[in-house]
């Protein structure tokens, strides 16, 4: 099965009013720690607002600009989906989880099966990222306009399939009181 991974890396990062992906958790950039995660899946990075910042941090990254970064999440997920349209399934990373791991994208990857359309990792009860797509979904992501991602399309189907994880699924930084936060002992 090949499944490819898109970091989303393009948003504009209102809420923490700076690029919020060069910021440091233990010592390492937000954006280097989602590259990490999905280190041995083939993967791209789709950057926008601040792509000139980001790319000194992207070398050897195959590395797709969204000129439309300002209309929202979906155009992203849609030029990340053309990169990988012969796969059978993706990836969808959030760059701005600073918990995340390989094992836990290694655990959400184990629970494919060819019934489900998703893995939806959750923790507690709470959806979270990143989720893994089957093709049988393509079209409809294709088509999603605005500011807003594959939850939409997940929310209502019933052959989505979940798989219990840590909060690491669950944590963001959206501000940078999210970051101060993670980083107290």
């Amino acid at each position: 099965m090949r499944i490819g991974s898109i970091i989303l890396a393009a948003g504009e990062a209102k809420r923490f009013g700076r690029n919020k992906l060069l910021e440091r958790f233990n010592g390492k950039p937000l954006i280097r720690i989602a590259i990490d995660a999905v280190g041995f899946l083939e993967r791209v990075i789709v950057v926008g607002k601040y792509a000139e910042e980001l790319l000194p941090y992207l070398k050897d990254e195959i590395v797709i600009y969204n000129p439309k970064w300002i209309l929202g999440l979906s155009e992203s997920i849609k030029l990340g989906l053309r990169f990988f349209q012969d796969y059978d399934a993706v990836l969808v990373v959030l760059a701005d989880m600073p918990l995340l791991t390989q094992d836990t994208v290694r655990k959400i990857i184990s629970a494919y099966k060819t019934e489900c359309s998703a893995i939806v990792p959750v923790h507690q009860g709470i959806r979270g990222n990143p989720v893994l797509i089957s093709r049988v979904l393509f079209d409809e992501l294709m088509k999603l306009e605005g500011d807003i991602g594959a939850r939409e399309i997940l929310k209502n189907r019933k052959d989505v399939c979940f798989v219990e994880a840590g909060k690491e699924v669950i944590v963001d930084v959206d501000t940078e009181a999210d970051l101060a936060s993670l980083q107290q002992p």
